[in-house]
């Protein structure tokens, strides 16, 4: 295998260089995506920085869109907020719906704007896809600690689970969860909620591997010096299909 420099590869799929894909260098700031019910939204304050444009005609654009109820009511949810003390009305947006909404855009920088917007909407999709698939892996991976804990009485002083999530974490992130979580301004019971898609799906495929590991029985010490073999074996992977990309 060719050697990597895997603190580099780490920081190839975490914060800047994934989101910076999305950046739109003429508005100097990433659309504003974020999941909501499930699924990637956006909001009408959010489009009209974006797109430089008044928020009260944005908002009267959505409300005189010539769209069905169903489609309005699906794609745009009314959500209030205070300005100068003031309430008013604004609406969360759907993929679906901002494709619709900013039709009416026209000219080669609205496009070049609505292009960045939808990448961005296709990337927080993806990053609620690998945190469901996280998730699922880390229910998974509680339940055969409790076996192997059961069966090994390897119980780390109450603290194995703790302790085989936070080995997991340290390698996706580079460094000591708390440590990460400080460095970026987040809480630290937050990570999960802040790292890209790739760390997520890292994160999901060490813990699914674990898993096996874990059935098996296999000590700590071990267990742990094969994770990180295979962590290193998927970043430079990963890094590959991004050097022939």
């Amino acid at each position: 295998m060719r050697n990597y420099d895997f603190a580099a590869i780490i920081s190839v799929i975490s914060g800047n260089e994934i989101i910076a894909d999305g950046i739109n260098k003429n508005a100097l700031t990433a659309p504003e995506v974020f999941p909501s019910g499930g699924e990637p939204v956006t909001t009408s304050q959010a489009i009209a920085r974006f797109f430089r444009k008044d928020h009260d005609k944005v908002v009267n654009r959505i409300e005189n869109l010539c769209c069905s109820a169903e489609f309005l009511t699906r794609n745009f949810r009314r959500v209030k907020f205070e300005h100068k003390g003031r309430v008013l009305r604004a609406y969360e947006v759907t993929k679906d719906g901002f494709v619709f909404l900013t039709m009416g855009f026209t000219g080669k920088k609205a496009a070049a704007f609505k292009e960045a917007y939808i990448a961005q909407f296709n990337r927080m999709a993806n990053w609620i896809a690998e945190r469901c698939e996280a998730k699922a892996e880390m229910r998974s991976m509680g339940d055969a600690m409790k076996g192997y804990i059961e069966r090994t009485g390897d119980t780390q002083h109450g603290h194995a689970y703790n302790n085989e999530c936070t080995f997991i974490a340290r390698l996706v992130l580079g460094m000591h969860p708390p440590v990460w979580a400080k460095k970026n301004g987040i809480p630290s019971k937050k990570v999960r909620d802040h790292i890209t898609a790739d760390q997520l799906a890292l994160l999901a495929y060490l813990e699914s591997r674990n898993c096996a590991l874990l059935d098996m029985d296999m000590p700590t010490p071990e267990r742990k010096e094969r994770l990180t073999e295979l962590a290193q074996r998927w970043l430079a992977r990963r890094l590959g299909e991004r050097e022939h990309a």
